[in-house]
């Protein structure tokens, strides 16, 4: 028999350890990964499902006002275009196939001005006899609302020479589409200042 002098194989300790620990390691991960339930469920566990289900709702609410979003910048892109269509017509005092299929069965067009009967208010906007400055039009705001009514604001003024009659006539149109079978209709036209 031969006998071991004092000198210890450190290397070879080492990776005995080294394969111990990762045998221990792996019996450990797969024994906690077997799917089985705990004995006694953790209070944590379940606020912890609590607080997922909380999560993913507020994600549902976020890929909703997102969709809701884009949907309102591509309307925003479209009837933009039909609203400078319309105040073109309500400029000139004309308005031809292609405007009026725009305008809603509760909006017509009298000689001189465009008559609307919107939620039990009747009112009138007065054509602006080419004095219209489609310069300066801008649209202030746009919005998407619940009930589905595409509200939009165009900044308008006169033209003119004189400086103080442009600031005085400016004044927002404030235009309300609703979609119809048909398409998007404008349904209001308002003043705001």
């Amino acid at each position: 028999m031969k006998k071991q002098t004092g000198k210890i194989d450190r290397c070879a300790v080492f990776r005995r350890s080294h394969i111990v620990f990762v045998l221990v390691s792996a019996v450990l991960v797969f024994g906690g990964c077997s799917g089985g339930k705990a004995a006694n469920p953790n209070p944590e566990n379940e606020e912890l499902k609590f607080r997922v289900n909380e999560l993913e709702q507020e994600v549902d609410e976020k890929d909703a006002q997102i969709k809701r979003y884009e949907k309102e910048y591509e309307l925003r892109n479209i009837l933009d275009i039909e609203a400078r269509k319309l105040l073109s017509s309500l400029n000139a005092g004309i308005f031809g196939e292609t405007e009026k299929d725009l305008l809603s069965d509760n909006m017509a067009v009298k000689e001189d001005r465009l008559e609307i009967s919107f939620q039990d208010n009747d009112h009138e906007i007065l054509f602006f006899q080419n004095k219209l400055d489609f310069e300066s039009v801008r649209q202030r705001y746009y919005h998407l609302d619940e009930r589905g009514e595409y509200i939009t604001g165009y900044e308008v003024m006169n033209s003119s020479d004189d400086v103080n009659e442009r600031i005085s006539s400016r004044g927002v149109l404030v235009f309300t589409f609703v979609e119809e079978p048909s398409g998007w209709k404008l349904v209001n036209i308002d003043t705001d200042r």
